[in-house]
């Protein structure tokens, strides 16, 4: 039985929890003016190119690590 009041079904919540649990969150602060540069470098979707660049270099790091 759901609790009155709730805007999402508990099977939406099971799947967000799911989600939740299959990735990492990482919350960065940027200094003011980092989104406005990368719209004027042309970086539509700033999440994915921060992940992007985030991946290659974990990726680089890894190979001169070993």
């Amino acid at each position: 039985m759901e609790k009155k009041g709730l805007k999402t079904t508990e099977a939406q919540r099971k799947a967000v929890r799911e989600y939740e649990k299959k990735n990492d969150r990482i919350n960065v602060i940027f200094p003011a003016g980092t989104r406005d540069k990368m719209e004027r470098l042309g970086i539509d979707k700033p999440g994915t190119f921060i992940k992007e660049i985030v991946a290659a270099e974990l990726e680089r790091m890894e190979k001169y690590k070993k």
